[in-house]
Order: structure tokens, then C-alpha cells, then sequence
């Protein structure tokens, strides 16, 4: 097997010696632009979120960016949860987070000395990575394999060294992460994490996902993670009601603390709660409250008339036609929406609570067909 190898850091953790051929931690060196696309490669850098890219002749894409036609440079996260801060610097702000087996795109070589990497996610939001965190995806490589792709249901679950509940445990894989699964045995799922190393899984806790998807761009939510590529065959998976779906799985993360930046039950804030839920059910939302208040498959909603599932949205500022989005929730009935805040985390707040319906911005309904 090829070592994940990364030269310049001083010190290269145990799992570099354990990685699949072909998938290597960033090689970089002081000043290197080697993983960097020319300045006349036809770059194709594009955000696909619900059957839409900003690229036309692109194939679409979604939740994984391993099938992205793109010169830049493919890499996917090894730790079960990867923050993504602003600057490169552990003590600059968490503007996001990534998941255990989650795939970005590369657009710098790391800092030279803290050897960072500044990233896209899958829903086009940028940030700076560690190295260490991630490893390296060969042009033809894909994880997870296309066909292995299995999705973590359960709040966290268990990697363990053998098929045994008693067995020690080599990572706690977050819901939302994705793990390649190749084999079955008994009520157990032997998974390749993407570090290289193999452990297994619980069968009630992760979900095989791929679904089929039109070109053109409609969508027929059967899934968590869809997506149209070559070759890819549909994998149908058993759905609830779109809106019980939603609500159900909004529930499930009650209790989950607030954290800045968050995007996994670990810790959420505000706009990673929602995005999570949605992406549980099948679409990938943008990453921030004010992107998704503007984002393009919403339709506004009468207060009158909110279904379970609709976004609620809230602003600050005193010039009703100046206020910014700073939070949102989701409804879950006529009375009552859920959302994680500050000092409380994930909670159910009526919707005629005085304060929040004295900041209400709007109410938007995502399209799911």
C-alpha cells in the first residue's frame, strides 16, 4: 500500500503507514504550487446543489465531489470531524466543519509554515483545513467507491477493529459522514475508512445512499446523497414522507449543544443544524442562514400557511428593509419550530414567542421536486 505521506511535517501520525494505494496526505513543500492548475487549465469550479450548476456543460454533482469534472486537485477528510477556520490559523474563527469521509477540492497549497489548505466543500463554502486532516485523491480514485457508499444514521457510531461490540473502537464516525462499505457479515459492515485502514460497523447504524438524478436538473428525493455520474447505478433507499423525514430527523438531534461553526452532533450552530437535517434528507443546502434565505429553489410563505420542513428565518437590525439573516429554523407544526442557539443548543421554541416574532424575517419553502 502506498503511505499517505506528508514530508514536510515534522511529525507523521501511524495512519500514514496504513493507506489505500493511491491515497497520500498532501505532499506539499515551501512554495510548492505543484497540486495548482495553470493559469490557462479550464478550471471548472461550481457548487452543485439541488440538480443545479453554474457550469452547464458540467456533470452534475452532488454531496460528493469526487465526480466534479476539475483540474484542481481532490482530497477527502480522515478525521471524523475536520474544522474549517477562516484564516490559516487553529485560532482564527470556525466558519464550518467537515465529516469523517467527506470529499473538497483544494485551491492553495498550505501555509508553509502551519501547512495549511485552503478547501471548497461540496456545498461551495471555503475555508482552511490542516494537512494532517485530510489525504490527497488520485484523479481516478473516488471514495467513497462508487457502489460502497453507505451514510451514518446514527447520531455517532463505532468503527471497531472486529465485528464485536466488546471490540475496541478506531474512530467515532459522526451522522452525515460517509464510509465505503465492501462487505457483510452477520449484522456487520466491514468499512474502508479513508485513511486506508478497515474496521467494521453496526448494521442499524449507516444506510447504503445513491439515487439516480435527471440531468436536467429535477429532483426526486428517494436518498440522502444523489447524484448523476458515469456508470452509477441507483440504489433506492426506503424514505418516510418528505416533511416526516425532515421532522424526524430535526428531532433526533434534540439536545445537541450549540457550537460556532458546527456542523455535526458533536456541536451545531444555527445554519449547520438545518443544513445537516437536509442533507440527512437528501438535499445539500448552502452553508450559512443568509445563503439559504437567498437561496434559489425557496419559495416564500405565508406565515398563515407553514408546512413542517419550511425554513424560518430571523434578522437583526432596526430598518426593516436593511436587517440581515442572522438565524434560522425549521418548522416542525403550525405552532412550533426548531433551531440551535447560543447558551441552549438544539430546542423547540414557539413560533408567536415574542421575541423571535419580533425579529421574523420570513419563511421559506425549500423545493423538493
Amino acid at each position: 500500500m502506498e503511505t499517505c505521506s506528508l514530508p514536510s511535517v515534522s511529525a507523521t501520525s501511524s495512519r500514514s503507514k496504513q493507506k489505500r494505494a493511491g491515497r497520500r496526505r498532501p505532499t506539499f513543500s515551501t512554495g510548492s504550487s505543484a497540486l495548482l492548475p495553470t493559469a490557462s487549465a479550464a478550471w471548472r469550479v461550481a457548487t452543485f446543489i439541488l440538480g443545479h450548476s453554474n457550469t452547464p456543460d458540467s456533470c452534475e454533482k452532488y454531496g460528493i465531489l469526487s465526480h466534479w469534472r476539475t483540474k484542481l486537485p481532490r482530497a477527502v477528510a480522515i478525521h471524523n470531524v475536520v474544522k474549517m477556520h477562516a484564516q490559516p490559523d487553529g485560532d482564527s474563527e470556525q466558519v464550518s466543519q467537515m465529516l469523517l469521509g467527506h470529499t473538497l477540492l483544494l485551491l492553495s497549497p498550505p501555509d508553509s509554515g502551519q501547512n495549511w489548505v485552503n478547501v471548497q466543500t461540496d456545498d461551495g463554502y471555503t475555508g482552511w483545513v490542516r494537512a494532517k486532516q485530510i489525504c490527497l485523491l488520485d484523479d481516478s480514485e473516488e471514495y467513497p467507491a462508487p457502489g460502497q457508499v453507505y451514510r451514518v444514521n446514527a447520531l455517532w457510531a463505532f468503527v471497531r477493529e472486529k465485528p464485536d461490540y466488546n471490540a475496541p473502537h478506531l474512530t467515532i464516525a459522526p451522522m452525515g459522514a460517509w464510509l465505503e462499505g465492501n462487505e457483510w457479515y452477520e449484522d456487520w459492515l466491514r468499512v474502508v475508512l479513508p485513511d486506508g485502514r478497515t474496521g467494521w460497523m453496526a448494521a442499524q447504524d449507516v444506510t447504503p445512499q445513491w439515487v439516480a438524478i435527471s440531468r436536467a436538473g429535477s429532483l426526486r428525493v428517494e436518498g440522502t446523497v444523489i447524484l448523476q455520474g458515469k456508470n452509477v447505478e441507483p440504489y433506492r433507499v426506503p424514505r418516510m414522507g418528505w416533511q416526516n423525514a425532515l421532522v424526524y430527523t430535526a428531532r433526533r438531534l434534540l439536545g445537541v449543544p450549540y457550537l460556532w461553526g458546527g456542523s455535526s452532533p458533536f456541536g451545531l450552530d444555527c445554519s449547520g443544524f438545518v443544513q445537516l437535517v437536509y442533507r440527512m434528507c437528501g438535499l445539500v443546502l448552502p452553508r450559512d442562514a443568509d445563503l439559504q434565505a437567498d437561496f434559489a429553489r425557496t419559495t416564500a410563505v405565508d406565515i398563515s400557511e407553514t408546512q413542517p420542513g419550511d425554513l424560518i428565518f430571523f434578522a437583526g437590525g432596526s430598518d426593516p428593509h436593511q436587517r440581515t439573516v442572522t438565524h434560522v429554523g425549521m418548522v416542525i407544526d403550525a405552532e412550533h419550530f426548531i433551531h440551535s442557539s447560543g447558551g441552549v443548543g438544539v430546542h423547540i421554541t414557539r413560533i408567536d414567542d415574542p421575541f423571535y416574532k419580533s425579529i421574523l424575517w420570513g419563511i421559506r419553502r425549500v423545493l423538493d421536486q
